[in-house]
């Protein structure tokens, strides 16, 4: 089968799915990826995977009509170009204009995956209001027209339901994109407690909190280290390279930059934590679970279906410093505790979120594997 796999961030196709990419090269499939990047920035990392890659142009945040109407064009271009037999569409902008460009080329079987709500769906104001409405349009429109629609989280599921975008029945929850653990394998838990945190650096990531906290704790208990590691976004909560450089300037927290490879950082740490708003199912978390880490999040969607509180870790409310500091303060004062629910975290991940298991899913819903 012909297969278009599209994101509006490049680096996800093959962080996030390669290895459902690889499955289907594998199965004798023709997978083409499409993002916004350039050509010349992804085609060699996706051709690894035994894909094609096509650029769409655009901007991965850009919402004004001109903009995207030529994404929306691009799409048209691209899809009518291949022929897919089936769309599989993840993040707003290719499930809205990849959608959309899907039914009118009478694409077969399109799969949008809901990865996560848009900040409309959860934040305040006019502007928030009116994309959030128009985006409810598009999904209750690409919803109906779809095979199957993939969920992260059923918390975002059940609020598609009660908007009315989406009939029960029609979702299919799976535990987020999954997490090889051949590549994140279990690491030795060091004694020294280290705090580490690897995130987008957007507001919603708790990236303010976790430097609250973090000033506090640094305080209290000398020589421990508190690691962040992601790179600066262009999304409208973007941190600022000014108000990071402030926040640094506390001497709370290392920052390690962006990172290809987190792999040396979860090394590093003891205490994994990520203290979002808001998530689809946090990879960074269920990729430290992998490593063997307890871990401190918050209690919304996203992340709570990663950590059974008193468990493998803690969950502690959503923007709140104080909260935060409480939780890790738990771990920082037991070392005993940190070795138990890191075993606790590698188990629960190896039952939950290997990725085979959420391949099979997909694939077997999307009529590319038999049902057992």
């Amino acid at each position: 089968m012909k297969i278009i796999v599209a994101a509006s961030f490049g680096p996800s196709l093959t962080n996030f799915r390669g290895d459902f990419i690889k499955e289907m090269v594998n199965a004798g499939n023709e997978v083409t990826c499409i993002s916004i990047e350039s050509t010349e920035d992804m085609k060699a990392q996706v051709e690894k995977l035994g894909s094609d890659y096509i650029s769409t142009g655009g901007s991965r945040t850009g919402t004004g009509i001109i903009e995207n109407l030529k994404l929306f064009w691009s799409y048209i271009r691209i899809i009518k170009r291949i022929k897919p037999d089936i769309c599989f569409l993840y993040m707003a902008k290719p499930i809205v204009f990849g959608g959309i460009a899907s039914i009118f080329l009478r694409v077969r079987k399109i799969y949008p995956f809901v990865t996560g709500l848009e900040t409309a769906f959860y934040g305040k104001g006019i502007n928030n209001l009116l994309i959030r409405r128009i985006l409810c349009g598009f999904y209750r429109i690409i919803f109906h027209f779809s095979k199957t629609c993939f969920f992260m989280n059923q918390d975002d599921y059940d609020r598609m339901i009660s908007m009315r975008l989406i009939r029960r029945g029609k979702g299919v929850l799976v535990n987020g994109s999954g997490v090889n653990m051949n590549y994140f394998s279990k690491l030795p838990l060091p004694e020294k407690a280290c705090i580490l945190m690897t995130a987008r650096l957007v507001e919603g990531k708790g990236i303010r909190e976790y430097f609250k906290a973090a000033f506090q704790l640094k305080r209290k208990y000398e020589g421990i280290e508190f690691l962040l590691v992601g790179g600066l976004d262009e999304h409208k909560e973007a941190i600022s390279e000014e108000e990071l450089k402030h926040l640094l300037s506390e001497g709370a927290v290392t920052y390690c930059g962006y990172a290809e490879d987190v792999r040396p950082y979860l090394n590093r740490c003891s205490i994994f934590v990520l203290p979002s708003y808001h998530e689809g199912n946090g990879k960074s978390i269920v990729e430290a679970m992998a490593a063997g880490r307890p871990i401190v999040t918050t209690d919304v969607p996203g992340c709570r279906e990663t950590v059974v509180d008193g468990y493998n870790g803690f969950l502690v409310k959503a923007r709140d410093s104080e909260a935060l500091a409480k939780g890790l303060e738990l771990l920082i004062q037991n070392g005993k505790l940190r070795e138990v629910m890191g075993e606790y975290s590698y188990q629960l991940c190896k039952e939950k979120f290997e990725v085979k298991h959420i391949n099979k899913i997909l694939l077997t819903e999307m009529g590319l594997l038999q049902k057992e």
